[in-house]
């Protein structure tokens, strides 16, 4: 059986993502045109994507940053850490998450180096309030990534920075 092919032979996938947060402390999120599995809602996440063979995760992270939003900052300390299982596309990953926190002023995004997938896949993106996120977490009309960004995005945005990295989404849902 080749990897990726079944939910007991998935591919293993570190990957790498950016809380960035702007001057107004609104957090970037994308949407992809697939709606969350478990759910069927709108699902949000920060930028980022796969790790390069050679790279490390704040490597990764700082490259996905520039290719999904064209923005180049300096990358913060790293928050936490998720791993799930699931599907992109028709194959299994096992991803192995570490989240940054990055900030930016001004910030004007530009796609024009997303990857044919990205563009494929990708609906849109946005900047969020707090009071947003929250909003549409508990009016269940959007499933964020972390799961737990509702209840972790204020710590955060207070300067509430861990000291050591710890695990989100313990229930390893995509």
């Amino acid at each position: 059986m080749t990897p990726g092919s079944s939910r007991e032979n998935p591919i293993v996938r570190p990957t790498a993502r950016v809380l960035l947060l702007d001057q107004s402390d609104r957090t970037l999120l994308f949407t992809a045109m697939t709606p969350d599995v478990q759910t069927g809602l709108p699902f949000w996440f920060p930028p980022g994507g796969g790790v390069e063979p050679g790279e490390t995760h704040e490597d990764a992270a700082v490259r996905e940053l520039m290719e999904e939003t064209g923005l180049s900052v300096p990358l913060g300390p790293r928050l936490w850490s998720r791993r799930w299982l699931g599907t992109l596309g028709p194959k299994w990953y096992d991803v192995h998450e570490e989240f940054f926190l990055a900030r930016c002023e001004d910030p004007v995004i530009t796609v024009d180096r997303w990857t044919e997938l990205e563009l494929q896949e990708l609906e849109e993106y946005r900047w969020w309030t707090l009071a947003e996120v929250q909003a549409a977490s508990e009016g269940r009309a959007d499933v964020f990534v972390p799961r737990e960004l509702p209840r972790l995005l204020p710590g955060i945005l207070a300067g509430e920075v861990p000291f050591n990295p710890f695990p989100v989404d313990a229930d390893g849902q995509a």
